[in-house]
């Protein structure tokens, strides 16, 4: 096919929109900043011209997908989180995610839907339980798979040499217990997982916490399109109860039917090459 046909689906790097690429590196710069940002700290931040940044920004504030405060500070506009909102209430997996644990009632423990976002995990929908929890569950929130139930379930359906391509050294850094995980390490989790059934997050994430989760397939995915897992606290509950664990498989298998997949694809990797 010719490069300049667009029917391909794939719009070639010469065709690109120089405007699109700085609004979006803008955006990106604003929505992974915890604090508004001024003009200056977003300069410093942006390989930009300022006076094309100074564009931008203007723009961005005009159509509602950034926003300036009186103190000239900007963060990311309300459009963009409505947009994503949106986004994420047409996607089929939380669409079926959503039918099928509210159908069974509010649940004891908190259940999250995640998916796989480069090395890390980002929670696109959950459900609170009647217990309280340490970990304060937030759409969008993002966590590095390596040291979460749920990244350990989907990352267990991906072949080694993805999972080493993918985390890298992301593996290594700190969890909230400050114990530090090597990639042999989380292969051998990985193959635990795959050998279990389920994943285990055992105060990786949060201190005084577990969780458990499980892999979602689509039709015709050999690879996790999502992974559900619950939250419970361990003082409070029997957490390493076999009930726990065939709930979550329950619900992964439930929304797996559901798009069309197979819950046992994810047993055909055997084990992993160390």
């Amino acid at each position: 096919m010719p490069q300049g046909d667009s029917s391909s689906g794939d719009v070639p790097a010469r065709r690109a929109v120089p405007a699109i690429e700085k609004a979006a590196i803008v955006l990106d710069v604003l929505a992974t900043t915890e604090e508004p940002l001024s003009f200056s700290q977003l300069a410093g931040r942006v390989p930009m011209a300022r006076s094309s940044l100074h564009d931008v920004c203007s723009t961005l504030v005009r159509t509602g997908l950034a926003e300036k405060s009186p103190e000239g500070r900007y963060t990311v506009g309300l459009k963009l989180v409505e947009l994503s909102r949106h986004r994420l209430a047409s996607m089929e997996l939380v669409q079926a995610f959503q039918r099928i644990t509210r159908a069974q009632g509010e649940p004891v423990e908190t259940i999250v839907l995640a998916v796989l976002s480069g090395s890390d995990v980002v929670y696109v929908s959950f459900i609170n339980g009647r217990r309280p929890l340490a970990v304060r569950y937030e759409i969008g929130m993002r966590l590095p798979a390596a040291f979460t139930a749920s990244g350990k379930s989907m990352l267990a359906t991906l072949p080694t040499a993805a999972v080493r391509e993918l985390v890298g050294r992301r593996a290594l850094n700190p969890n909230a217990s400050g114990a530090r995980k090597g990639i042999r390490e989380l292969l051998t989790e990985l193959d635990e997982t795959r050998r279990r059934g389920f994943s285990i997050d055992d105060e990786e994430t949060a201190r005084g916490m577990a969780c458990i989760g499980a892999p979602i397939f689509a039709a015709g995915r050999h690879q996790a399109v999502g992974a559900v897992a619950i939250s419970l606290v361990k003082s409070a509950s029997n957490w390493y109860d076999e009930a726990n664990s065939g709930y979550v498989r329950g619900v992964a298998a439930a929304v797996t039917r559901e798009l069309g997949g197979e819950t046992a694809q994810w047993r055909g990797l055997g084990s992993v090459s160390l």
